[in-house]
């Protein structure tokens, strides 16, 4: 359950299902949603479910942006709940917009956050072409950490996410805490008998980029296939003597974008062994299998 929060030119109450109708105007707003997980909504009884099914996630805590203690909502500020780190969301009505109340509410939230509810971290989670929530997340002393590809049932396409991130004691402006070593990626090293012809298969067949060659002849290599450094996909690949049985275990994953069709129309075109051929799953994504000569598999999906 949220507390009453007030700021200097808001008030920040605890939402409840009476502020249906005055948020529809936000959730009914064809240009607000543009960055939203959903369509418009239709009615006000379609934004009373939605709040309904928010306001019924276990530890979620969400607020009614006001003007005054007697107004309308004009937004919706809230942490997610039920998310591996604490996620923090906010949607504003348009005739409200470039007047720093996101901001301003932001910044309440946030003590709210690190002071009562003991959060050590928060995320945002941005749309790359969201300039002006990005702007609203630089004013706050967030940072960017990563990225990663999210689609949206409503759309074809997917999206690339900014993840930006704050710790508490950025928050506080304090000295960071020890603590242990940071972890940043994982790459799979992969076991072959010539890392020349290996590392020209992955070239020509699948098009990935030769990053090195180590040794003469090359026993060692990295090949990698994305648009920017910090968002690629690396394998590594490392010579075994030829009477080395390779014996795959399992499979390596490789997230894609949506367009995966074309993807393996592209590789079997290419000749590439085919295991599997696309198919949706029933846990929501849609997955193709390949095997490369070497006998590791390497398995391809995208939100179906």
């Amino acid at each position: 359950m949220s507390q009453l929060l007030r700021t200097e030119r808001l008030v920040l109450r605890p939402l409840t299902l009476d502020d249906a109708p005055a948020l529809h105007q936000v959730y009914g707003d064809a240009a607000t949603m543009r960055f939203m997980p959903n369509l418009p909504h239709a009615s006000v009884e379609e934004t009373r479910q939605h709040l309904a099914h928010a306001l019924d996630v276990s530890g979620a805590v969400h607020w009614a942006i006001c003007l005054d203690d007697d107004g309308d909502a004009i937004g919706h500020l809230n942490y997610l709940g039920q998310t591996v780190l604490p996620g923090l969301g906010y949607i504003l009505r348009r005739d409200q917009w470039n007047q720093g109340y996101v901001t301003e509410a932001c910044r309440a939230a946030l003590d709210y956050g690190f002071d009562q509810m003991n959060l050590d971290r928060v995320e945002l989670w941005i749309d790359e072409s969201n300039l002006a929530s990005q702007r609203v997340a630089q004013k706050l002393g967030f940072r960017v950490k990563g990225t990663l590809p999210l689609r949206y049932g409503h759309q074809t396409m997917h999206k690339i996410m900014q993840v930006h991130g704050m710790w508490r004691h950025d928050w506080r402006n304090v000295e960071a805490p020890r603590t242990g070593v940071d972890f940043f990626s994982a790459q799979p090293v992969l076991p072959v008998h010539n890392v020349t012809t290996s590392a020209h298969w992955f070239r020509d067949k699948l098009g990935f980029r030769i990053d090195f060659l180590y040794g003469a002849p090359p026993r060692h290599a990295a090949v990698s296939r994305g648009d920017w450094t910090g968002r690629m996909v690396t394998f590594q690949l490392t010579r075994v003597p030829p009477e080395r049985v390779i014996t795959p275990a399992g499979y390596i994953y490789v997230m894609v974008g949506t367009n995966i069709d074309e993807l393996f129309d592209q590789y079997q075109s290419a000749g590439v062994d085919i295991v599997a051929e696309p198919v949706s799953q029933p846990w929501g994504m849609r997955e193709f299998t390949i095997r490369e000569p070497n006998g590791h598999e390497l398995r391809f999906g995208t939100q179906g």
